[in-house]
C-alpha cells in the first residue's frame, strides 16, 4: 500500500510533494494541521469510568430499566 493511502481513505488531507503547497516553508502549517487532527481525535475519547460506561451503553440502578437502545447493558441493583 502506498504512503498516504490510509490517510486518504480516512478522509484526511494529504500533503502534496510538488507545487506551491509542497514547499518546506509550509511545514509549520502541516504540523499544526496534524495537531488539529490529534486534538479532534482526543476529544472523542471518553474520560473517567462514567464516561466509558456511558459510551459503551452500560448503566445501573435500583429501578427497572426504561428506554435505552438495542445492545445497551443495564445492571439492576437488588438490595
Amino acid at each position: 500500500m502506498a504512503i498516504g493511502d490510509d490517510a486518504a481513505a480516512a478522509g484526511l488531507p494529504l500533503v502534496p510533494n510538488t507545487g506551491p503547497e509542497g514547499l518546506v516553508r509550509l511545514g509549520a502549517q502541516e504540523i499544526n494541521r496534524t495537531r488539529d487532527e490529534v486534538a479532534q481525535t482526543r476529544s472523542q475519547i471518553p474520560t473517567g469510568k462514567a464516561g466509558y460506561r456511558t459510551a459503551a451503553g452500560i448503566s445501573s440502578g435500583t429501578a427497572d430499566p426504561v428506554g435505552g437502545a438495542d445492545g445497551d447493558i443495564y445492571f439492576k441493583i437488588v438490595t
